[in-house]
């Protein structure tokens, strides 16, 4: 569907004072939708761009730290925890192990068909 005038954006917000949000860096996105984030990990599920991996122990320049980036799904949404991340793309269900960010690795795809 259209944006409907919205940016396709990544937004870093401090909410340590939920009453006054402030917005700290914004990073720009091809089409995300579901991400997840386990330590330093950040998966965004970047739509026709795929899974996008970075180390976000430095906010500020988190677009200099991607770690991985697959192109070969349409990712919708991600679950990462404890070394695994499990993400449904537009054939299936996909999972990374993570547990070496130096070396994250595919491990397997259950497809589906959604029709």
């Amino acid at each position: 569907t259209e944006c409907q005038g919205f940016e396709n954006q990544l937004d870093v917000v401090d909410i340590s004072n939920l009453m006054e949000p402030r917005l700290l860096h914004t990073f720009p996105m091809y089409n995300p939708h579901g991400l997840s984030k386990d330590g330093s990990a950040l998966f965004i599920c970047d739509g026709d761009e795929g899974l996008k991996v970075f180390d976000a122990s430095e906010l500020a320049e988190l677009d200099q730290h991607l770690l991985a980036h697959d192109r070969s799904i349409q990712a919708y949404d991600v679950i990462a925890y404890n070394g695994i991340a499990m993400l449904i793309g537009d054939d299936g269900l996909h999972q990374y192990d993570y547990s070496d960010l130096n070396n994250i690795r595919h491990l397997s795809t259950i497809t589906v068909s959604f029709e």
